[in-house]
Formats: C-alpha cells, sequence, structure tokens
C-alpha cells in the first residue's frame, strides 16, 4: 500500500507586542482533552480560503462555500489530531535516521539554509518545532501502515472480472446504480480508459493572443506577430523553437509548444477538427482564429484508436479495488477512533 501522507504542520498565531497588548484567542474544539486553538486553525485555513478566492470565479464565490470549506478543513484538523494521539498512546517511535531523512528532504526545497530559515520565521516556527511537527507526521504515518498492513484484502478474480465489467458498461454511457463511492470510482477508470482507448494525437502549438476584449494597438500587434511566425515557417525555421520564441503562454514557451496527447475534447472545435486532419509532420501554414486569439498547430505523433481486454488492464484494476478497499478500511477505522473519543466543538 502507498503511503498516506497527513500533513501537520501546525503554526501557533503570532503577534507583535508593539502592536496589540493582548491576544484575543478562543478554544475552537477540544479532542481528547486537547484545545484547538482558533488562532492556530486560523493560521492553517487562510492559505486555503486565499486559494479558493484566486481559483473560483467571483460569481461563483460565495460564504456558504467558505464555510463549507471551514468546516472540511475542521474535520480534517480534528481527525488529524485524534490519530496523533493514538500514535502516542500505542508508543509509536521514529528512528532519528527517519526524521534526519524527512526534514533534510524538506530542507532541500528551498535553495539555501537562509531561505529555509526565512521560511520558518514566517510560520512562527522554531527548529526544533518543525523538527517536532516532522517527527508527529512521521509517527501518525507508522501508526496508519501499521493499522492498515494487514486488513487490506487483495481483490478476488471474481471481484475484477465485475469491476472490469461494470467499467466497460460505464464506457458506454450506463448508470449503474452503485452507492456513490463506487459509481464514482468507475466512473473515473471508465473515462480514463475511454481517453486510452480513443485515438490521439500529439499537438504543438505556436499561440498568439488576440481576444474579444483586445485594443485595435493590440490586434495590430497580433498579426504583426502572426505574418512573422508565416514568414519564418516559410524559411524553415523549426516550429518548436517558434514556439518558445512567438507564443503568448509561458508554459508553452517553456515546451516549446507541446501540449502533449489529445483527443476529441480537449480543444476548442475548430483546433480540433484541424489538428485530427493533418498527417503526422505537417502543420498549418495559416494560423486559425478562435475567441483568444491565432493557433498554429502542428501534429508530432498519432496513435490509433484501440479496444483494451480484460487481460490488458486485470493488474491495473486490481490495483483500483485494491486502494479502495484500503480506503474503506482506513475511514472505518477512523470512524471507530472518532467514535471513542470526547470531541466537542464550540460555536
Amino acid at each position: 500500500m502507498k503511503k498516506i501522507l497527513l500533513s501537520l504542520i501546525v503554526t501557533a498565531c503570532v503577534c507583535s507586542a508593539a502592536f496589540c497588548d493582548q491576544v484575543v484567542d478562543k478554544t475552537l474544539a477540544v479532542v481528547n482533552g486537547e484545545p484547538l486553538m482558533s488562532s492556530e486553525f486560523d493560521k492553517l485555513i487562510e492559505p486555503m480560503v486565499q486559494q479558493y478566492r484566486i481559483m473560483t470565479p467571483i460569481a461563483e464565490q460565495s460564504d456558504a462555500k467558505i464555510k463549507e470549506l471551514k468546516q472540511q478543513l475542521l474535520d480534517q484538523k480534528i481527525e488529524q489530531m485524534v490519530l496523533l494521539q493514538e500514535a502516542k498512546k500505542q508508543k509509536i517511535k521514529v528512528p532519528k535516521r527517519e526524521l534526519d531523512a524527512a526534514v533534510n528532504q524538506v530542507m532541500k526545497r528551498f535553495p539555501d539554509d537562509a531561505s529555509f530559515k526565512k521560511e520558518l520565521e514566517k510560520e512562527g516556527l522554531s527548529q526544533a518545532d518543525f523538527e517536532k511537527r516532522i517527527e508527529e507526521q512521521l509517527m501518525v504515518q507508522k501508526l496508519i501502515e501499521k493499522e492498515m498492513k494487514n486488513n487490506i484484502k487483495q481483490p478476488s478474480e471474481k471481484e475484477i472480472k465485475v469491476f472490469y465489467e461494470n467499467v466497460t458498461e460505464k464506457m458506454r454511457g450506463r448508470n449503474l446504480g452503485l452507492p456513490d463511492d463506487e459509481e464514482e470510482t468507475v466512473d473515473a477508470v471508465a473515462k480514463l480508459l475511454k481517453r486510452m482507448s480513443s485515438e490521439q494525437v500529439r499537438v504543438c502549438q505556436i499561440y498568439i493572443k488576440c481576444d474579444k476584449n483586445a485594443t485595435q494597438a493590440q490586434k495590430t500587434a497580433a498579426q504583426k506577430k502572426v505574418a512573422e511566425v508565416k514568414k519564418e515557417l516559410a524559411e524553415g525555421m523549426r516550429f518548436e523553437d517558434l514556439a518558445a520564441k512567438y507564443s503568448d503562454d509561458a508554459l508553452l514557451q517553456q515546451r516549446k509548444g507541446d501540449m502533449g496527447f489529445v483527443v476529441k475534447g480537449d480543444l476548442d472545435k475548430r483546433l480540433e477538427e484541424k489538428a485530427f486532419s493533418l498527417n503526422v509532420g505537417q502543420y498549418t501554414k495559416e494560423p486559425i482564429k478562435t475567441d483568444s486569439g491565432y493557433h498554429f498547430i502542428r501534429v508530432k505523433e498519432s496513435r490509433a484508436s484501440t479496444v483494451f481486454s480484460y487481460d490488458d488492464v486485470k493488474n491495473d484494476l486490481a490495483e483500483v479495488l485494491y486502494r479502495q478497499n484500503g480506503k474503506k478500511q482506513y475511514d472505518k477505522w477512523v470512524a471507530k477512533l472518532k467514535s471513542k473519543a470526547s470531541i466537542k466543538i464550540n460555536e
């Protein structure tokens, strides 16, 4: 079973005496006598709320969604507290070499020690605090591995075959009437296999931005760029080099225009029709105009549609079922721990 990692990096809210005389805090919840302070929880929820506001269109944002997000994180935090308490109860130990390796792994993400220490200061953590949090994270990880190791059964041949039949039925668009979690898993696998079995083309693109809100000056600049691309393509310049040079998209520039393999439905209809009509190595000498701008595309590779047999996907489906069994056992175990715990949540 792959390791289930639970983040337990928790920081305290620090208020400078120069700006306030007293820290106003309250107990948000009490788990087996251990308090969860609102300041601690606010520190956790703040980046999540910020990400929600950035990623979600303004028209779709609501106080109800934020409240739901906070409730989900609160449930997750309480679960983490229960698991850590159980790990301590069972006297789970982390060898020093494992702790040092985990700490070093995190530190490697920073360019130097100064950057790492600066991040600790930003989070209000000392080196000792940081190492303690990492140790607690590893304790919980070891607890989960210990409890799950012998409690997850391998799926039988019959179960795998039934799962395969359900997936093929779902690929035909049928509703199976399974429990929600099982239906969701079958649906996800069906979509993946349908994608993998469909005709695919690997597309390279030169994208020049010019949307419907572009000013006249921006339109003129875009058309000039289009003319330069056409000229350099005619002169024999490599398509990929021009994608890196001209594309108005940082990722396309970095990848030299490579969009990877796409299937029908991935792209704008106008781009899709052209992409699936070109032979490998061919490209559009005239740009395709969409609502977002101008697109030159080149087909780098193609894959014909295929049909997967049971034997082709048997091992992969067995792994999916094994993980699903693992999740069920994990959820049942955690629910049992929480039912025995004293959990009080304040309004």
